[in-house]
């Protein structure tokens, strides 16, 4: 018998419809949750992934839900999480596994303003938005009980995994736009965990390096050689499989990480110790 997780509660998973937020999405099915969220501004994607979902889903009683939200716009934020909750009564886990790099790379200096601005408004805001709604919704709902709660280890009211970066480690060339925003993320990940933290509620960041996913594929400069210099700059000299994003997430959600907060998790297969 494998390590239960306890994930028995309600999950919601923004960017569920590709890449990490799929893999995310699927890893909390497998885990047992009775209730998941498949939040998309591809809202049809997010639908075919959740019945990828029902497929493997390990708890009987597994419903899923489908929703479009614009993670940039506070109003769309505010009405996915009304609807999650008018759904499930509750969100005990976010994933919050979406985010933009940007249409092309740039030396800083020659960054339109407005590519600077569009995407803080989805790396940045678009975070804040989710974030700050998530924390309000859960801090509204009771503690989830589980078999290992004690008066030593109590109850959590939820649970926030925010998408950053190795880029918040280590700078991308010609990426500062991008980059800026994901260490703007793990300090927003650090602010959040130490105000809240005390009413039941942990947030912490994950900072994927290069992970196969179709946004690799489509990243600003990919070319072969391009891969093949990442490659070499890789302790283990390969990328990152989706599921590996998806499990950590589900780890980080799990009551038995309980004491984990404000944490920035560097899952990048040695990137930013080899980096040259």
């Amino acid at each position: 018998m494998g390590l239960d997780l306890y994930l028995n509660g309600v999950a919601l998973v923004v960017g569920a419809g590709s890449g990490m937020g799929r893999a995310t999405a699927l890893a909390f099915a497998e885990a047992g949750v009775r209730g998941l969220v498949f939040a998309d501004i591809r809202d049809k994607a997010a639908a075919e992934v959740a019945e990828e979902a029902k497929a493997i889903a390990s708890n009987s009683q597994f419903e899923a839900f489908v929703i479009q939200v614009d993670m940039g716009d506070e109003d769309s934020v505010k009405n996915l999480m009304a609807k999650s909750v008018e759904q499930f009564g509750r969100v005990d886990y976010c994933a919050n596994i979406a985010g933009s790099f940007g249409r092309e790379r740039k030396p800083f200096a020659e960054t339109p303003t407005e590519e600077w601005l569009a995407i803080q408004q989805t790396n940045i805001n678009g975070v804040f938005f989710l974030v700050k709604e998530q924390i309000k919704t859960m801090e509204k709902q009771e503690r989830l009980v589980t078999p290992l709660t004690s008066e030593a280890r109590p109850a959590e009211r939820g649970s926030i995994v925010v998408l950053s970066s190795a880029a918040a480690v280590i700078a991308v060339p010609e990426g500062g736009a991008y980059t800026h925003t994901k260490f703007a993320t793990n300090g927003l990940t650090k602010a959040a965990a130490q105000d809240h933290g005390k009413n039941g509620i942990r947030v912490n960041a994950i900072l994927p390096g290069y992970i196969f996913t179709p946004g690799l594929a489509a990243f600003p400069g990919a070319t072969p050689e391009t891969a093949q210099r990442i490659l070499d700059n890789n302790a283990l000299h390969r990328f990152g499989e989706p599921r590996e994003i998806g499990d950590m997430v589900a780890i980080l959600s799990s009551p038995r990480n309980s004491y984990m907060i404000g944490a920035s998790i560097l899952i990048d297969g040695g990137q930013t110790i080899t980096a040259e």
